[in-house]
């Protein structure tokens, strides 16, 4: 009886490896697309961000305040809402303006204000382009009638 507990080899099967080998090549893609270019996350941040800043804005002038958005150029590049008579930055709960943007990305035209009808129009359409300085952009466009998209 001992000798057949001797002789026996335990170790993982073939179908056991294989499963294994596929989790960790799963594991390892995922890992390598979120570590990988941090600046094409930072664009993309950025791109929602400035659509929720720009609808944001929209909303505060259809409300009935005077508002006005704006790109602020510098290093860092900010963006600003502002509202009242006078005009003053605008702040809700911890999220205060102007806010910085990413260090790695630059927001195209700046500087640039904009002003915004009660009706949530502004005065002017806009197309932004939000890019980083390792490469890779994307688009947002500001429509006649106030919305704010990814184009």
């Amino acid at each position: 009886m001992d000798q057949m507990n001797i002789s026996r080899i335990e170790g993982f099967t073939l179908l056991e490896l294989i499963v294994t080998l596929i989790l960790v090549g799963i594991l390892a893609v995922s890992a390598v697309s979120r570590f990988g270019e941090e600046s094409a996350f930072a664009v993309k941040i950025e791109q929602e961000n400035l659509i929720s800043i720009l609808n944001q804005a929209q909303q505060l002038a259809m409300s009935g305040q005077p508002v006005e958005f704006s790109v602020i150029a510098g290093a860092p590049q900010r963006i600003a809402i502002r509202l009242g008579a006078p005009l003053t930055n605008y702040s809700v709960g911890s999220v205060k303006y102007p806010q910085p943007v990413h260090r790695d990305v630059v927001i195209s035209p700046s500087p640039v204000v904009i002003t915004y009808s009660n009706l949530g129009r502004p005065n002017a359409p806009v197309s932004f382009t939000v890019s980083a300085a390792t490469g890779g952009s994307a688009g947002v466009c500001l429509e006649n009638s106030g919305y704010a998209h990814a184009c």
